[in-house]
This record gives structure tokens, C-alpha cells and sequence, in this order.
């Protein structure tokens, strides 16, 4: 979905405020794609929570989402890549790959393991395309994760959540303020948690039991303006369900050398 028609899908929830910050962006794509929240908030006389809260409505984590998005909207491929695009980005994706590979999965795959019940939240619309990978993946090993959709799912889920579940979130940034309330209640409850966001200090991962991460990297300038690509948040979660399934294996193999 296009960030105008996110917009034409969530005008009932956007105020005359918010639609002053749109209809800047709008007229000046272009320089938005860069503009700091700042910027923006003195350019439509609003204020920088007023920023923050438009990009929420949109579902975005933040303010750096919602550019992100519109830093892909105004990338105009060619027809014809050259070869050092191609090679460019085919080493980017060799580069996340290997270094994702060298996390080591033993701990989040032992929780996944002995969890019986897993609930995964997200924290936006990239987060949740995430979130629908993992638990399309993690079905194959009969595991089914549970995806919780807001603050009152996850209030009623917290009655009865207790040490033997699992919570992963998916956030970015890991500093989103709804995000840090559900890892502090998880947290104070002793509930385990897996985070996963990008590779910096940020609150969520140090409230969370185990933690994932990535490095996104931008695309090549070649295609247009440069974007940041979430294709490591995949290649994390493709991964990590690869590692689960050997880890399974061994469980087996355990199983049947005491068995013997």
C-alpha cells in the first residue's frame, strides 16, 4: 500500500493537523524524502510530537519509517540495471547474510523450544510483514505463533502469560513507546522475550531475555535516490528458522541415543 492510499485509509483517524503535515509532504515529496521531523515541524507550524503521532496514525514506528517509505516511492528503476548494480546489491545480500549467520541461535531457539505458547508483536507495517514470515515459517515445525494486535490483546494475553510462553517483538528502532511498555510488564512478570531490531543500545533490548539483530544497509545510489532495504530483517528470520530445524534435529538425535 502506497503512502497516500495509507493516508485515504486512515483519514477518519487524522485531525486538520495532521492533514496540514500531509499535504506538505505531499507537495514536496521530493525534499521529504530527507527533511529532519524538525524541519518538517517548523515548516507546517506544528510540533514534533504532532509529527510523531501522524506517522503512528499512518502505522508507521516513527517518523524515519514513514521517510523510508517514501524514500521507495520515489525510486524510479530503470529498465535496464547495469551489472555493478546488480553486483552491488548482490554482495550487500551476501554481506547481511554472513554476518546474521554468525549470531548464535542456540539461546532463542532453546526458549522457542520449551515455550508452549508464542505471541509475536509488531510494531509497524514492515514490522508486521516480518512478523507474517516468521509465523508462516515456524508453521512448518508445528509451532504456531500467535500474533497480538494491539494494547487491549495484549493487556487480556498478560492475565494469563506467565514463564512458560514466549513473546517476540519486532520493532526497529526499539525505543517506540509502546514497544518499551510491553517489554517493561513482560519483563516485571518475568515472561521471556526476543527482540529484534536493528544493531544499537535501545530500550527494548535490554528489557528482553534474548536479542536479535541486524544492520539494514542502504540500496545502491544507482537505483535513484539511496533507500534503506529491510531485506536483513528477512534474511533473519529465514535463518533463524533454518537454525531451529537443525536444532530440532538434535533434540531428536538426543532423544533416540537415550532411548536406546
Amino acid at each position: 500500500m502506497k503512502l497516500e492510499e495509507l493516508v485515504n485509509h486512515n483519514l477518519s483517524h487524522l485531525n486538520d493537523t495532521d492533514l496540514i503535515v500531509w499535504r506538505y509532504i505531499y507537495a514536496h515529496m521530493q525534499e521529504c524524502c530527507y527533511i529532519s521531523i524538525y524541519d518538517l515541524a517548523d515548516a507546517c507550524h506544528v510540533s514534533r510530537t504532532t509529527i510523531m503521532r501522524f506517522a503512528k496514525k499512518l502505522g508507521f514506528d516513527g517518523f524515519s519509517d514513514l521517510k523510508a517509505m517514501l524514500k521507495l516511492e520515489q525510486v524510479k528503476p530503470q529498465e535496464k540495471p547495469s551489472q555493478n548494480i546488480a553486483e552491488a546489491t548482490t554482495a550487500l545480500c551476501k554481506s547481511i547474510g554472513e554476518e546474521i549467520a554468525r549470531q548464535d541461535f542456540w539461546k532463542v531457539n532453546k526458549l522457542m523450544y520449551r515455550a508452549q505458547r508464542v505471541f509475536v508483536f509488531a510494531s509497524g507495517l514492515v514490522q508486521r510483514n516480518i512478523a507474517n514470515e516468521l509465523t508462516r515459517l515456524f508453521l512448518h515445525t508445528n509451532k504456531y505463533i500467535f500474533s497480538v494486535q494491539g494494547y487491549n490483546e495484549f493487556r487480556t494475553i498478560m492475565e494469563q502469560a506467565g514463564k512458560q510462553d514466549l513473546f517476540i517483538i519486532i520493532s526497529l528502532s526499539g525505543e517506540g513507546e509502546q514497544v518499551v511498555d510491553f517489554a517493561k510488564t513482560l519483563h516485571v512478570k518475568g515472561v521471556p522475550l526476543i527482540s529484534m531490531t536493528r544493531l544499537q543500545s535501545n530500550p527494548l533490548a535490554r528489557l528482553s531475555t534474548e536479542n536479535l539483530y541486524v544492520t539494514p544497509r542502504e540500496l545502491p545510489a544507482a537505483l535513484g535516490q539511496p533507500y534503506e532495504s529491510m531485506l536483513a530483517f528477512f534474511l533473519l528470520v529465514e535463518i533463524w528458522f533454518i537454525s531451529y530445524t537443525q536444532f530440532l534435529a538434535e533434540q531428536d538425535d538426543t532423544t533416540d541415543e537415550d532411548g536406546v
